[in-house]
């Protein structure tokens, strides 16, 4: 029964408690232990063979349990006049001595049973032991036969396991590195309860797999969020969370927001279909064109209704599946709207003179980027930078509407706006009004008013999604080239 709490939120108790040199007992329950880590210890009684080796033994080690934030109790049927006069009594006949820790009176086996260690033909607990993390959740359990008592030593290894924070294998000691499960994921390979299938793709924060869920039976695909982020990876995770209420025909949906095996994941549903930046050049169709235009806005409103910023529209993060509908991908890089900054973000540094990171995820300090003055990061994929991006300031919904833009043009025209590979020259053509003057100058004359207004420069002149939507339905798309570059 004990494997079955393994993960689980440790079953509350309340017991009257003893320490050693005190006749006063205090009342003592899982609350009490809130914030550290507990070593809770069953044992048959008071008195036996068994139990004061054991017991003595915890007890001689109870500073380096301390030192590791662990704190100790005892539980077993015994009443604490027998926990009292136990430790009263001379070692000689059958006396505990100096214990370091405080007994618990668990007088008919409540405890015991709810944690599962109940012998119910001798009317008390098994040798039962229990690690609890300072957030209450049951991390290890143990149960031995009752002549057999357990190991200080391995305890210990198990709680520096457990602190570690990785995948530890077989005879583990802090001494040794834990497993590199992340760098091992591949076809075959089970993660949790997902079976990996294969690499779909990756970039500078995760790698995506598709994989079965093996409870569920269905295809998902798992973003992994990648150590060159791992100083960010609770805010990316907290972020996703706060994305996976979207619920829309054209946003990728989130099913879950965990870490399995020590390895932070985000899983979602699986798109039978290719990203918008690897379609060819000429492929789609005036129908085409004009379904995946008006799928991304929609998604995007949607999101923007949810008061959820994407902060990185660009052809990579837009899927059409294999009937043709665009969906958006990596909310989970996203902000909440009104947030201060991208989540994460400015822990995975890219230099202004990297030549090849225009078209990708990227961080780059203000003073690299020709900003100096306005200090922080700037965080994005350069050539679908907003303007305000590009002067170091977060990303809103008008960055988004600035970014779609730009993905519209190379819907309808089959190249690219902005020019050029190296990031601080890319910023400078979005800052300068250069990039929007080259679209709205080589769109299709029916979109160039559209384009103009999403483009502007300031912020609140360029139209919501909303408005976006509506303005495409009525418009042709007739005349334009389908195709992208990238």
């Amino acid at each position: 029964m004990a494997e079955t709490l393994i993960g689980k939120a440790a079953p509350g108790f309340e017991v009257p408690a003893v320490s050693y040199g005190s006749r006063e007992a205090a009342r003592l329950s899982l609350s009490s232990f809130a914030g550290e880590w507990l070593l809770l210890v069953f044992y048959p009684r008071d008195f036996s063979f068994v139990c004061p080796t054991e017991l003595t033994a915890f007890s001689a080690q109870v500073e380096a349990f301390r030192s590791r934030g662990c704190r100790i109790l005892g539980l077993s049927v015994d009443s604490i006049e027998d926990h009292l006069r136990w430790f009263e009594a001379a070692v000689e006949e059958g006396g505990i001595g100096p214990l370091q820790f405080p007994l618990g009176a668990d007088e008919g086996g409540d405890v015991s049973r709810r944690y599962g260690v109940w012998l119910d033909d001798l009317q008390c607990s098994g040798r039962g032991l229990f690690l609890i993390d300072p957030a209450g959740v049951l991390q290890y359990g143990v149960v031995h036969s009752s002549s057999v008592g357990r190991s200080t030593e391995e305890t210990l290894r198990v709680l520096d396991a457990l602190q570690s924070g990785g995948l530890c294998r077989a005879s583990w000691t802090s001494a040794d590195g834990t497993i590199d499960a992340e760098s091992q994921l591949r076809a075959g390979r089970v993660l949790g309860h997902y079976r990996i299938v294969e690499r779909l793709g990756g970039g500078a924060f995760s790698t995506v797999f598709a994989a079965d869920d093996l409870i569920l039976d269905r295809r998902v695909a798992i973003k992994v969020i990648g150590r060159k982020a791992e100083a960010a990876r609770e805010a990316v995770l907290t972020e996703a969370r706060a994305a996976a209420k979207l619920q829309h025909p054209n946003i990728c949906t989130m099913f879950s927001v965990e870490t399995i095996d020590a390895v932070p994941v985000i899983v979602m549903e699986y798109i039978d279909g290719s990203p918008l930046s690897e379609m060819d050049a000429g492929r789609f169709n005036p129908d085409d064109l004009k379904s995946i235009a008006t799928g991304v806005a929609a998604g995007l409103a949607e999101a923007h209704k949810a008061g959820v910023v994407h902060g990185d529209l660009k052809p990579a993060n837009v899927m059409i599946t294999a009937q043709g509908e665009a969906k958006l991908l990596d909310f989970g890089l996203a902000r909440r709207s009104g947030s201060s900054r991208p989540a994460g973000r400015d822990d995975v540094p890219v230099t202004a003179a990297d030549e090849s990171g225009v078209d990708v995820t990227v961080i780059v300090s203000s003073d690299e980027s020709g900003e100096a003055d306005r200090g922080g990061s700037i965080s994005g994929t350069p050539a679908y930078m907003s303007p305000e991006q590009t002067r170091g300031l977060p990303a809103t919904t008008a960055s988004d509407v600035f970014a779609f833009g730009l993905v519209l043009f190379e819907l309808l025209t089959g190249r690219s706006a902005v020019q050029g590979t190296k990031i601080v020259e890319v910023m400078e053509q979005i800052r300068s009004g250069a990039v929007r003057s080259a679209a709205i100058e080589h769109c299709p004359e029916a979109f160039r008013d559209l384009m103009s207004r999403m483009l502007a420069d300031a912020p609140e002149a360029r139209p919501t999604m909303g408005m976006i939507g509506e303005m495409l339905d009525g418009l042709s798309f007739d005349a334009a080239r389908g195709g992208l570059l990238r």
